[in-house]
Parts: C-alpha cells; sequence; structure tokens
C-alpha cells in the first residue's frame, strides 16, 4: 500500500547526515515510513520524537515500530508543541528535524474526514477528527463571502476563486451546505468547466485553514532552529508552492550574512524532487519538493 511508501526516502536518509547516536523530530510521523528509516540507522544512544495530530496514524505507527526500535517515543501532538515535548524529556537541542507537509493517502481516502471531493462524507477535514472545534462546514457555512474568495484565491491559487465564493453564499442561504458533494456540485454549478484540479485547489485552500497549516509551520519552523545543534540538519518536503517558497525564503533570509539571524547553510540549493521510477511506484510524490538546510552557527 502507498500509505507506508515514504516519500523521497533514501533522499531525506542521505542528506539529512544522520548522526548515529543524535535525536531527531519527525514532526508528521504518518505510519511511520521516514522515523523507520532514521531509525534504522541510529545505535543505542540515538532516538526519535515522532509527532503526529492523528490518533489513527499515531496508533498505526506504533504497530508497526514498537516491536521493532525502543529509541522511539510517540507523542498525539501538533508538531508546533514540540518545544513543550523537548523541555518535558529536558532535552536542549536536536540533530535533525523532518517536516513531511502532505496530506496522507489513508486520510484523503476516508470519507467520513471530509478531505477529499472524490467521496461524499460531512466537511470536516481536520487532522485530529476528534476535534470539531472548527471544521470545514463552519468555514463554508459561517464566513463572508470576500473571506472565502480571498481563501480560495491565497490557499489554492484558483482563478475562479470570485465565482465560487459567490456560489457558496449563495447556496447556503437556500439550504446548509453539510457534505463534500454539496461542496463539489457547487463548486462545478460556478465554473465554465468540470475539473478534478478545481475541486483539488478549492479542497486544499479550505483544508488549510480550517488546520492553520501555514501559521503552524511557519511558526514551528523557526522555533526549529533554535533547538537544532551546530551541524544539525532541517528537512522539508512540502506539495504545493505556498510552503514551498515559505521554506525556500526561511532558508535564504538565514543563510545571510547578518549577526541577527541564526545562520543556516542551504545543502539543496534547488529542491530535490522524486525520481521517476518513484513517481511511477507512487503518484503521491509527483509534487514532493525536499529542501534541506544545515545550523552553522
Amino acid at each position: 500500500m502507498v500509505y507506508h511508501v515514504p516519500i523521497l526516502g533514501d533522499e531525506i536518509v542521505d542528506k539529512l547526515n544522520i548522526n548515529n547516536s543524535g535525536i531527531y523530530i519527525d514532526c508528521t510521523l504518518g505510519f511511520g515510513g521516514h522515523t523507520e528509516l532514521i531509525a534504522k540507522k541510529l545505535n543505542s544512544k540515538g532516538r526519535i520524537i515522532g509527532m503526529d495530530l492523528d490518533p489513527y496514524a499515531l496508533k498505526m505507527a506504533k504497530e508497526k515500530l514498537e516491536g521493532k526500535y525502543d529509541n522511539i517515543m510517540y507523542y498525539n501532538n501538533s508538531y508546533v508543541d514540540f518545544p513543550k515535548i523537548l523541555n518535558t524529556n529536558n532535552i536542549k537541542e536536536v540533530d535533525g528535524f523532518l517536516f513531511d507537509l502532505g496530506i496522507s493517502s489513508y486520510q484523503v481516502d476516508s470519507a467520513h474526514r471530509g478531505f477529499s471531493y472524490r467521496f461524499d462524507g460531512p466537511l470536516q477535514m481536520k487532522y485530529n477528527p476528534n476535534d470539531n472545534e472548527f471544521t470545514a462546514k463552519d468555514l463554508i457555512n459561517t464566513f463572508p463571502e470576500k473571506k472565502i474568495s480571498e481563501i480560495i484565491k491565497n490557499y489554492g491559487e484558483e482563478r475562479y476563486h470570485r465565482k465560487i465564493a459567490k456560489a457558496i453564499v449563495s447556496n447556503r442561504v437556500q439550504k446548509k451546505i453539510e457534505t463534500t458533494l454539496d461542496l463539489k456540485n457547487i463548486i462545478f454549478q460556478a465554473v465554465p468547466f468540470k475539473s478534478s484540479k478545481i475541486l483539488s485547489r478549492v479542497f486544499q485552500s479550505i483544508r488549510i485553514v480550517v488546520n492553520d497549516e501555514i501559521n503552524t509551520f511557519t511558526n514551528s519552523l523557526s522555533e526549529s532552529i533554535k533547538y537544532l545543534r551546530v551541524g544539525g540538519r532541517v528537512a522539508v518536503i512540502s506539495f504545493h508552492s505556498i510552503e514551498d517558497r515559505i521554506v525556500k525564503h526561511f532558508f535564504k533570509d538565514n543563510a545571510k550574512n547578518d549577526s541577527d539571524c541564526l545562520r543556516l547553510k542551504i545543502i539543496t540549493k534547488k529542491p530535490i524532487i522524486a525520481s521517476r521510477q518513484e513517481v511511477l511506484n507512487n503518484r503521491r510524490s509527483q509534487s514532493a519538493k525536499l529542501r534541506i538546510a544545515e545550523r552553522i552557527s
């Protein structure tokens, strides 16, 4: 199953320059594919902190890895909580961070999670399905038309953002928008042609806002450098241009000869992308971009 295939796994292991007795944080554990590759390189002194907001992903990772490796700690937390977890474990610095920012195949394929336009399900879209504080249904049914338009434009980069936002607001006046199929049909009413790419961009934009993904990632990336030892590396796999730009500019800004900056050396001058063979084996890897930087001061 592609659920268990870690994207750019060989490249991650190679470019993280793993210290056998180091401490690593897998900020997005998923089903544990990347963590296992790192764990294989560690000796008895090495440790991995694996974090995932999705309790089901964490459960599956533990079932897969607990019997094989005794140097992995598991936390059902957002990666924004990593400083608190390090403090709890009296860890001052680590040797590496890994952020895999993609939504997993099993999350997309689980209709009840509401992430995908391919299945009819509730408009939920939360990485932690037990958190119903603010869902996609809340956003779609309460946000002003202008705000919905801005979200679709900024986070989906969709040209028909105004028409789609107008159609959403017009439809919800008559009847609350409850399901992914409801939203899909409204989007297709608004645009001049049916396109899975348009659906994907709109659903992506809503998911990003519902989970506050950009702020969470930006803040966590900034914090990660403070806890990275000199010589340690931070690796980010992103899947759309917004996230990739954030990583690119963050690395560049912190690689300047400026005494006010925490100095980084950019390891990947251009992002690493999946090989043709990997894309054939795992279609999800097609849009993946890996960037890595090392702390040098």
